[in-house]
């Protein structure tokens, strides 16, 4: 399975997300994280309304060296039309929704990337 995401102006890696909790479903265009060892990270004012449901609070390790508190969910999730799977879901307070390595490793997902016409293509095992 092909899943065709776009690089941005700011050269982020972009993948459409679908998330989805008790109450409510998302579509989004999410970046890809590499230095994110989780599954997905969002803004709280987009996961709110979707009623996932609180799992653990957890001290973070952000890229500037400092230990923040996050709320970790439970939901599903899914990229493009990959299967979707159960989630872990980091929330907080910031403006872009993140997919983690730890979601992409769950996928066994090969990701190409063409710089020049700007273009991501994720590359899924096909399910037997």
């Amino acid at each position: 399975m092909r899943i065709q995401g776009r690089i941005d102006e700011t050269l982020q890696i972009r993948l459409p997300l679908r998330v989805r909790g008790l109450y409510g479903v998302v579509e989004i265009e999410a970046i890809v994280d590499t230095g994110f060892n989780g599954m997905v990270f969002l803004p709280v004012t987009i996961a709110l309304p979707l009623g996932l449901v609180l799992s653990d609070i957890a001290l973070v390790e952000l890229a500037e060296g400092g230990a923040h508190p996050r709320m970790i969910f439970s939901g599903w999730a899914q990229i493009g039309e990959s299967p979707e799977l159960p989630a872990t879901v980091m929330v907080a307070f910031a403006d872009e929704a993140l997919i983690g390595m730890a979601f992409l490793n769950s996928l066994n997902a090969r990701i190409e990337l063409d710089l020049p016409q700007r273009a991501v293509t994720l590359n899924l095992p096909e399910v037997q």
